[in-house]
């Protein structure tokens, strides 16, 4: 409560230049006196700095050695026994706490992969299923021009006609999402920044789903029971262009969204489940479908 209270009451230029130049030299001092590497990296620095410029310069290790073994009996015992006792005090808990922060962080990581992969499941679930109804949209169209009235535009036009209400239903889950996948990558920050690109993914995740989101507000055909001529209304309700650039941006995006929010989840997980010979193994034959994946993953087109 302290921080956020401070953050609110400090000017917000002071809170960015603490952040990106103070913030630092305090992790620095963190870890040059909060853990083991970075409590011998500064040993060896004050020892380097006062054997250059101090006198007397401090012991060698050689010296030290003849010091101690000119010690008594009951000194050298008493200096060994301290050292060794401080030493695996020191090892055991580095270990502990290390494992201790592993685990918990694994345990976040897990939660965090397992949200994001029910996300993009139901994602791409819903846009496969506009996807499917623009492309229905389509084909309806092309019949009636190509062929007119016959048996197979009339029953094109009624299914579209039946499936209005539910891609109205699927667009508005759509757009509902199109504000969660924003709170899933500001809620999950903090665990996602410890992984190389896993913020950089998701926000381009998110920037692939926001354009499908943007195309998807079709015309939606609407006839009254009893028209007159109820083919021509269709067509004149049916933007054409509109649907197929919504086809075209669900196709491209859709793979791109799903490669992505993968990669994210393997990150996320590679800790805990690792690679091994077996895993090398399972791709064997399967270069193409490998490069077309990492195809996907770079760019979209």
């Amino acid at each position: 409560m302290f921080g956020i209270d401070l953050i609110r009451r400090v000017p917000t230029k002071l809170i960015t230049l603490i952040f990106y130049y103070i913030l630092p030299v305090l992790l620095l001092i963190r870890f040059l006196v909060g853990t083991i590497r970075g409590t011998l990296l500064l040993s060896i620095s004050i020892y380097w700095v006062m054997w250059n410029f101090c006198d007397p310069r401090p012991y060698t290790p050689a010296s030290l050695i003849l010091w101690i073994d000119d010690l008594p009996s009951e000194s050298k015992t008493s200096v060994i026994t301290t050292t060794i006792t401080v030493l695996g005090f020191l090892i055991a808990f580095h270990t502990g706490t290390l494992n201790w922060k592993a685990q918990a962080l694994a345990e976040l990581k897990r939660h965090v992969a397992s949200e994001i992969e029910s996300f993009f499941t139901e994602a791409s679930k819903l846009t496969f299923e506009a996807q499917m109804y623009s492309e229905s949209l389509v084909t309806a169209v092309n019949l009636l021009q190509s062929q007119g009235p016959s048996k197979d535009s009339i029953f094109a036009v009624t299914q579209a006609l039946k499936k209005s209400a539910d891609f109205i239903e699927t667009r508005d889950r759509l757009s509902a999402l199109s504000v969660e996948i924003h709170r899933i990558s500001g809620r999950h920050y903090s665990v996602l920044s410890t992984v190389w690109g896993a913020t950089k993914a998701l926000e381009d995740c998110a920037s692939a789903f926001g354009e499908i989101t943007e195309k998807m507000w079709l015309r939606i055909p609407s006839i009254i029971e009893g028209h007159p001529d109820p083919l021509s209304e269709f067509l004149l309700q049916i933007n054409i262009k509109d649907c197929m650039e919504f086809s075209e941006i669900c196709e491209i995006n859709s793979d791109f969204m799903n490669a992505n929010s993968g990669g994210i989840r393997g990150l996320l997980l590679a800790p805990i489940v690792g690679i091994n010979f077996s895993s090398r193994m399972s791709l064997a034959g399967k270069e193409k479908m490998f490069t077309e994946a990492m195809q996907k993953i770079r760019k979209r087109k």
